[in-house]
């Protein structure tokens, strides 16, 4: 394939998969050895939706991730609109979890929600809706701003997201909470 060509396929694989995608998961996805032309093609797209001043744009977020998304000026705009994520309970009830004790180990989520979580987290990570990034023996969690625009907040503000998510928690789950905070002062006791 040709530059224009190979940009196209680049444009179109961040555009369906509504999620931050690495250069290597569009290379292996694509069928693009070159991470540098891979890289390259992701910011001539991004160029070309800045010069046309685009509500769409294409950015680096994660670290080493690029994503398609609605620029946040619009985003607020046109939310209403969006698609609901299509959740079961459970996934529901570990994104709440998540959102509200953010950034929080995948470890403690498992042992709040038990092992089904592990399915839970692989499933709304697919989604874009939280991230992961490795942290000592396990994995951090939060949330994105794919989650932030999804829910109606105004940006991927932990503190937001944990006190609009606190009394729906608490009444879920006080006791589980209650039993987790009580471990991490005992865990700190002992340090």
């Amino acid at each position: 394939m040709g530059l224009i060509e190979d940009k196209a396929l680049v444009e179109a694989a961040l555009f369906v998969a509504g999620r931050p995608l690495s250069v290597k998961e569009l290379s292996k996805a694509l069928g693009i050895k070159s991470l540098d032309y891979l890289e390259k093609l992701i910011e001539l797209i991004a160029a070309e939706y800045a010069e046309r001043k685009s509500a769409i744009e294409v950015v680096r977020v994660l670290g080493d991730k690029y994503v398609m998304q609605v620029k946040q000026e619009y985003s607020q705009r046109v939310i209403h609109l969006m698609p609901k994520p299509d959740l079961r309970t459970g996934e529901l009830k570990t994104l709440a979890l998540i959102a509200y004790l953010q950034p929080i180990e995948q470890s403690k989520i498992i042992k709040l929600r038990g092992s089904q979580a592990y399915e839970h987290i692989k499933h709304l990570l697919q989604m874009g809706l939280i991230y992961a990034e490795p942290y000592e023996r396990t994995k951090l969690l939060g949330t994105t701003q794919k989650f932030a625009e999804l829910y109606g907040f105004p940006e991927n503000d932990p503190l937001l997201i944990k006190e609009a998510f606190k009394k729906v928690v608490h009444a879920e789950y006080a006791d589980l909470i209650e039993k987790l905070e009580k471990t991490e002062k005992d865990k700190n006791r002992t340090e």
